[in-house]
């Protein structure tokens, strides 16, 4: 609905961070799908100010702001954005409903700007590894889950009624083919697997990279998509979103999950249907995106974005990485 989506002005930006965190700066606004994001430039630092989406539940945003004090702790090695408390000491505060956050900006370029090296796709691995460990020790509060169920990869079955929409037929005919395994052989196995809070949106838009050292991640952002779920599905998007346009499967998947596993081990169940996972999350972004392109007609980019994913599918099948 549209009253739940922040649309607020420069004008009350610059209001809310003069009134709430005593600061004030450049505002420049960043791209998001449901929320409102901006990047405001200090005189001291830069910081994204984050306004929610009145869909997601309160506990839902408290919980990603629990989760990144969590990581500061478990896992300091590690870089995230941190939470800047408003003058009331208070991590969110609420206007006409908004939940609304100050976040530390944290500096480097987009692994989706970078060309990809097996040291890099490693480091890749480790860093998610890393990542996946230090939430082994986090507890979800109840009720805290939001993220959107359709994207939800537990439940990529809920995709299935809009397998229609996907009007080429060569990828609808392999989805189809897909979803018949993932049914019989995969979706069973799910509940034996390892759980816990999942990032659930580790793709190369928001891996960031030092542009001094190109081999190394330095930080991951946009805790948005968080979820509990099967543990190894981080894994599985990583690996979904990271391949795209990737000439070498093979090479690229082997020094993403070496890297990660060097980290936090995978176990043989998990190992097993990897790529089946992996795969669903390909059929989860070619499913939205053709609901998209319905919704929106007039924009003929939404089906050519869809194209790598297309093609990632057909080679997984094709050289024998998943079996329909």
């Amino acid at each position: 609905m549209k009253d739940q989506v922040p649309d607020f002005n420069n004008q009350s930006i610059h209001g809310i961070l003069k009134k709430y965190y005593d600061t004030e700066g450049v505002i420049k606004p960043l791209v998001s799908f449901e929320d409102q994001n901006a990047r405001i430039s200090a005189k001291d630092k830069r910081y994204v100010l984050k306004i929610s989406n009145k869909k997601w539940s309160r506990n839902f945003v408290q919980m990603q702001t629990e989760v990144l004090d969590h990581l500061k702790k478990e896992a300091p090695e590690l870089s995230f954005p941190n939470i800047v408390n408003a003058n009331n000491g208070k991590s969110i505060i609420f206007i006409n409903g908004f939940a609304i956050r100050l976040l530390t900006y944290l500096e480097g370029d987009l692994l989706t700007n970078i060309r990809r090296t097996p040291e890099l796709y490693c480091d890749v691995g480790r860093f998610l590894g890393q990542f996946s460990q230090a939430m082994r020790s986090y507890s979800a509060p109840p009720n805290s889950d939001g993220s959107d169920k359709l994207w939800k990869l537990d439940e990529v079955l809920a995709c299935k009624e809009y397998l229609p929409e996907v009007i080429d037929e060569d990828a609808r005919d392999r989805i189809a083919r897909l979803f018949d395994v993932y049914e019989k052989d995969i979706a069973p196995k799910l509940p034996a697997l390892r759980k816990a809070v999942i990032h659930g949106d580790a793709n190369e838009q928001n891996f960031l990279i030092n542009p001094d050292d190109p081999k190394k991640i330095t930080g991951l952002i946009d805790f948005g998509e968080m979820q509990f779920g099967c543990q190894i599905n981080d894994l599985a998007i990583t690996l979904a979103y990271g391949l795209l346009g990737e000439s070498d499967i093979k090479m690229a998947s082997k020094a993403i999950i070496s890297g990660y596993e060097k980290e936090f081990p995978i176990e043989d169940k998990e190992r097993r249907i990897l790529y089946y996972l992996m795969a669903m999350r390909l059929v989860t972004n070619i499913i939205m995106t053709s609901l998209a392109a319905k919704q929106q007609p007039d924009n003929e980019y939404i089906l050519i974005s869809q194209g790598p994913a297309r093609a990632l599918l057909k080679r997984l099948e094709q050289e024998n990485y998943i079996q329909l």
